[in-house]
């Protein structure tokens, strides 16, 4: 049987996959016959931000949840920061500008991981839990950064 910390740490790390598909598309699909999925993967890096920072926004939501009791104060500005990325996300869809779109959700997965360090900082969330976010988060900005440098 697998703990819980395994599956979470194998589904974060397999949660990274699209993106950097999506980037090493971007940034050498040409070169490797795959010029045609450019568009699609510079659409698709920025759904799949749009989806996982509202997944984000549902683990901090349950965080507030769980914790209503004991920390009121913080539960209270957590259900709101778990939405209002999550609407943020959503809306940046409807972007015309794919650079407008990524520079959005760079900022967004980078507000929501701020939100993790306080949480982190406040003994909220467990330790292994925040590097995990950390290492993932990077992954997922860098590969909208490589993103945004070939669009």
């Amino acid at each position: 049987m697998y703990e819980p910390k395994r599956i979470a740490t194998i589904l974060s790390y397999a949660g990274t996959i699209p993106f950097v598909v999506c980037a090493v598309i971007l940034l050498f699909g040409t070169a490797m016959g795959l010029g045609s999925l450019r568009q699609f993967a510079g659409q698709a890096i920025t759904s799949y931000a749009a989806v996982i920072v509202s997944f984000l926004g549902g683990i901090q939501w349950g965080v507030a949840l769980a914790t209503h009791e004991q920390q009121p104060q913080t539960a209270r500005s957590l259900f709101l920061l778990s939405v209002v990325p999550s609407l943020l996300a959503w809306a940046t869809l409807f972007l015309p500008n794919g650079s407008s779109r990524v520079i959005v959700a760079i900022f967004l997965i980078g507000f929501v991981w701020v939100i993790d360090a306080l949480l982190h900082l406040q003994q909220v969330l467990p330790t292994w839990f925040f590097h995990l976010r950390s290492i993932v988060s990077a992954v997922a900005m860098t590969s909208l950064i490589a993103a945004l440098l070939v669009g």
